[in-house]
């Protein structure tokens, strides 16, 4: 007896089992009336499965394991293959459905981070969006993405694009799925770490960035660099995904003290507030300007740790470039940093403050972040 299988490839069509039945019963010389009677089932339903129109259950397969000798498992494996085909075949009829559906994505970004290829059909486009997402639906995409967004905490209440917030979250995980990051989440070692972050803002930016990622990747937390999508208006994000903490940044406000405080507010975030929060900081206007409570305790962790509270009369001293620059040497971290923390202190960005701020295209500086392993 010879069944085909077709379980090692990706197939188009796979026979029924019925039509492998009928084609051994007819070498055999076997009716179904014959086989009916050899297997204590009805004439009607061994027809019916032959047909295709009723599926080959395990009680018949290990009757026909017994009457025509062949293993029950490869019946089932044959009624499993051809059933899925079945469905799947649906599934694709249904995708033309779906093609309005992709207009709510930035099109050119789904295009620039590989997701689609421009020359795709609409129906391939749909489904390599649907599978990105992995997710089997539009409906089943607004469950697992859209609705859990109204949830997240944000620093400041906009307008969001909730498709392209989605679409840069999807690309941030895919981006923590590189690295090789410890099995275990470790706060209080994070809480030691994040005191080592400040000094890194003394090095060139991606020097920096990678030894911070590095450092993270100890306490088992993802950091990650994926560029705004569209107008997302986020600069950083922090979420548990499937138990493992990822930062996330991106490059929106060019410069780097705003760049370095992001990160350290997420660490915050991480260190002091509910594992499974989602925090966005979205349209961030200056590094203090939030009154919920938990983006507010953010700040003073990320204030914190770039110039301590018991030095803040000789931050607020320091009204001269010279000053400004002693004082980052002596607390180890960037000019920069300390005039950000001026600026946000005393609203004032302009003169010393906005040359000591140091700028530049984060998206180029940080394209492509090492991911290699320590």
């Amino acid at each position: 007896m010879t069944i085909y299988t077709p379980l090692d490839t990706e197939l188009t069509w796979a026979p029924s089992p019925g039509q492998t039945l009928q084609l051994e019963l007819e070498d055999r010389g076997v009716t179904q009336a014959d086989l009916a009677a050899r297997t204590n089932l009805s004439t009607k339903h061994v027809n019916l499965v032959i047909k295709g129109h009723a599926p080959l259950s395990p009680e018949m397969a290990v009757a026909l394991e017994g009457v025509l000798g062949g293993p029950a498992e490869t019946w089932l494996r044959l009624e499993a293959a051809y059933r899925a085909r079945a469905a799947r075949n649906d599934w694709l009829a249904q995708l033309a459905d779906y093609a309005p559906w992709l207009r709510n994505f930035p099109r050119r970004a789904l295009v620039d981070y590989n997701v689609v290829e421009p020359s795709d059909s609409d129906l391939t486009k749909v489904e390599k969006v649907l599978r990105f997402f992995q997710v089997a639906s539009p409906e089943a995409f607004e469950k697992a993405w859209l609705r859990p967004q109204a949830s997240y905490r944000r620093s400041q209440i906009f307008e969001i694009d909730s498709y392209a917030t989605a679409l840069w979250l999807r690309l941030t995980e895919r981006a923590a799925e590189r690295l090789n990051v410890a099995a275990s989440y470790d706060p209080g070692m994070l809480r030691e770490v994040a005191g080592e972050i400040p000094g890194l803002t003394r090095v060139p930016i991606r020097d920096g960035f990678v030894r911070a990622q590095a450092l993270l990747r100890r306490t088992g937390v993802a950091l990650v660099f994926v560029e705004e999508v569209g107008d997302t208006r986020i600069s950083g994000a922090t979420r548990f995904v499937a138990g493992r903490p990822i930062i996330a940044l991106t490059g929106r406000y060019k410069r780097f003290d705003s760049f370095w405080f992001t990160l350290l507010h997420e660490i915050g975030h991480l260190v002091l507030h509910p594992r499974r929060a989602t925090f966005l900081e979205v349209g961030r206007a200056s590094a203090q300007d939030d009154e919920d409570a938990m983006e507010t305790a953010a700040d003073s962790f990320a204030a914190e740790a770039i110039v301590p509270r018991k030095r803040r009369k000789e931050l607020l001293a320091a009204t001269t470039e010279a000053a400004m620059r002693s004082l980052a040497d002596d607390l180890g971290v960037s000019v920069g940093m300390v005039a950000g923390q001026r600026g946000a202190l005393t609203n004032t960005w302009n003169g010393a403050i906005g040359r000591l701020r140091e700028r530049g295209d984060l998206d180029q500086l940080l394209r492509p972040v090492s991911d290699s392993v320590d």
